[in-house]
Parts: C-alpha cells; structure tokens; sequence
C-alpha cells in the first residue's frame, strides 16, 4: 500500500512538473499575408507587374503584326498569285506559331520569376521566425494555412515578422 502511495505521489509530481513545462507559447503566422504586407513582398510583385507589363507590351507587339498580315491576306487574297498566297499564308501561320511560342515562353518566366522571388522571401522569413521563436521563447510557431483549425490573435508573430523583416529589408 505505501509502494501504492509512493508511485502516485511521484507520478502525480512528474506530471504536474511537465505540465507545467508543457505551458509554452505557441505562436501562428500567415506566411502568405507576411509576404503580402511586407515591403520586399511588395517590391517583387512590384518588380513581377513589371516584367509583365513588358511581356505583354511584346506579345501585343506580335499580335497586331499576326493580324495585320491576316488583314492583308483578306483584303488582297483575290489579288494574289496561287504562290505569292501560299506565302502569305505561310508567314501568317509561322507568325501566329512564333506569338504562342512567345507567350507560353512569358507564361513559364513569369512563374519562374515568381516562384524563385517566392523561395527568397519564404527562405528568409523563416530564418527570421526561428529568430522570433527563439527571443519569444516559443515553443512551436505554427502556419495558418498549413492545418491550424484554431489560433487566437494572442498567438499570431505575423505582425512581428512583417516589422522585423521590413527592418531588415530597409538595411
């Protein structure tokens, strides 16, 4: 009986030892907000908007010679030999390739621009989380968007990791 009394004794100071340990803040962050309100966030969609602004200054560029030459090719198609017509066709055709080439080409540097952009910001603002954790004495700081049903606006370092890496952006 007294082993009895021993055992629960200890095992009831072990447990409230760790749950007392176990009283760690655990803080969330909304990475995509983060990224969004940050100002390096907002200078590389700043510097995407644009490199898309030039893109499609390009492919308007190639449009309207595509459709000039289908204009031609309707307005004088009478006119034409069977061969200078052939040709025409020929060109149009290759100039229509050529602008959706040129427009998947856009498509896939602009996603890789702003992917590669993406990767920096993350990669940075997650060496400035495990900072925020480690001077906040955090146990865990979560990702809203990654499975956190539930997190109090006591928990949310977003705030902070905005400020901290606008901080860091302006050195």
């Amino acid at each position: 009986m007294r082993f009895f009394v021993a055992l629960v004794l200890a095992l009831l100071a072990v447990s409230s030892h760790s749950y007392a340990a176990s009283e760690s803040r655990i803080g969330t962050v909304d990475l995509q907000r983060a990224v969004t309100e940050s100002m390096e966030g907002g200078a590389a969609r700043a510097e995407l908007l644009k490199r898309t602004e030039q893109l499609n200054a390009e492919l308007k560029q190639l449009l309207a010679e595509t459709e000039k030459l289908r204009g031609e090719l309707e307005k004088e198609g009478d006119k034409l030999s069977q061969d200078e017509r052939a040709e025409k066709q020929r060109l149009l055709q290759k100039k229509a390739r050529e602008f959706q080439l040129r427009q998947a080409e856009a498509q896939e540097e602009l996603k890789q621009m702003e992917s590669a952009a993406l990767k920096k910001i993350v990669a940075r603002f997650g060496a400035l989380l495990s900072k925020i954790g480690d001077d906040g004495d955090y146990a865990a700081i979560l990702d809203r968007n990654s499975g956190v049903y539930y997190a109090g606006k006591k928990t949310d370092v977003t705030p902070l990791l905005v400020q901290q890496a606008d901080k860091e952006y302006r050195r």
